[in-house]
């Protein structure tokens, strides 16, 4: 005898269960389209600089001399690196670079504010840094390095901001801010200031290398700020303590290298949320 359909109120269910299939295929189609979406809102100028980076480090030819016929590579050329200067057992590296894409401004974002978004921008900002460091003989105590941040310079604490232990900037530490902070304010880039200590501990009253590495760096932006008049809308400090260690903290050559005040020169346009520095543009020593 044939089975009737839908006898006891329950046979229309299993005619719509295919409802439930198509709903999870629609859902799964929704999310990998979402999913499409979000991976094309890529930072173009990141993304090149990203690669880019990857042309001298492993020797990338493609990136360095180019795939397309009379050009020099996707997404830039390759700038070689100058030499390197430091105390021994520290590489100082003042002319590494990564290429950064053209200036893709408009004229009314010229127009708002010049900020250094091109290799040659932060490549001049750069040598004349390197200038400052040079006259005040510090070469073997700051290194400046252009990454996918921007212009990144490490600057040794030791005998050239402060003494040791102290928050408090030295006669020579002030000369040195007041030297650099005229070039500093050619252009409205954003500037991070990080302060970093060595695993010492101070052993005072509760004050720690967090507190310590934090009022470093308050204390160099309030120089720019407050003595030399960069825009405090450009300006943000950082306190990484002993967390961000470039060296190992064993040896004394390795704290030294650790106790530092980095400037991380932002590339591109206003302030954002910015990435730490683990990896500051250089070992720099006392």
């Amino acid at each position: 005898m044939a089975r009737k359909r839908g006898g006891g109120g329950g046979g229309g269910g299993d005619e719509l269960r295919w409802l439930g299939t198509y709903g999870d295929a629609v859902t799964l189609l929704l999310a990998f389209f979402v999913m499409l979406y979000a991976m094309s809102q890529v930072d173009s100028t990141k993304f090149q600089l990203l690669v880019s980076g990857l042309g001298d480090p492993f020797k990338n030819k493609t990136v360095i001399e180019g795939i397309l016929e009379g050009g020099t590579g996707i997404v830039g050329q390759s700038y070689p690196s100058e030499p390197s200067a430091g105390i021994e057992g520290i590489e100082i590296n003042l002319g590494e670079a990564v290429p950064l894409p053209p200036d893709e401004r408009t004229d009314q974002e010229a127009e708002d504010g010049e900020y250094l978004v091109t290799q040659s921008d932060l490549m001049e900002v750069r040598d004349a840094l390197a200038g400052v460091v040079e006259e005040y003989g510090l070469t073997a105590s700051i290194g400046m390095e252009v990454d996918i941040r921007g212009l990144v310079v490490s600057i040794a604490t030791d005998d050239v901001l402060f003494a040791s232990g102290s928050p408090v900037i030295n006669e020579r530490g002030k000369d040195l801010i007041a030297a650099i902070a005229p070039i500093l304010d050619r252009f409205d880039n954003p500037i991070r200031v990080e302060g970093h200590t060595d695993t010492v501990p101070l052993n005072q009253n509760g004050y720690t290398n967090w507190n310590l590495s934090a009022d470093r760096a308050l204390a160099v932006l309030a120089l720019l700020q407050n003595t030399h008049g960069l825009n405090p809308t450009r300006l943000s400090a950082t306190g990484y303590g002993e967390y961000q260690p470039i060296a190992s903290n064993s040896s004394e050559d390795g704290r030294r290298q650790n106790r530092r005040v980095v400037l991380v020169i932002e590339a591109g346009g206003p302030a954002t949320p910015g990435t730490p520095s683990q990896q500051p543009a250089a070992q720099v020593g006392s």
